[in-house]
């Protein structure tokens, strides 16, 4: 049986109300897992950094998006220049 995450699409509902634009923007998506949300804005962005501490995760995100910057790392090894990013996304990251 296949697990349906987010069925009712609250996650999408909330990431369109969230009023930031992900077009020609830098993004962090911190917690991005195998990229479920990354995918929504993958074509806006200009460029993605996209992290989370499990490797496997990471691995599948990047072998379906090899023009994102996958890392995995937890967010508190991450270094990045000041102001190399737009916009900062936490996803499943609590």
């Amino acid at each position: 049986m296949a697990i349906h995450e987010d069925p009712a699409g609250h996650e999408l509902a909330a990431l369109a109300t969230a009023g930031a634009s992900f077009a020609g923007r830098r993004v962090l998506e911190i917690g991005c897992a195998d990229g479920r949300l990354t995918r929504r804005y993958a074509e806006e962005a200009a460029s993605i950094i996209a992290i989370d501490a499990d490797p496997e995760a990471i691995a599948r995100l990047a072998a379906k998006w090899p023009g994102i910057d996958a890392r995995a790392t937890p967010v508190d090894r991450l270094e990045l220049p000041a102001r190399s990013v737009d916009v900062v996304l936490f996803s499943w990251s609590l």
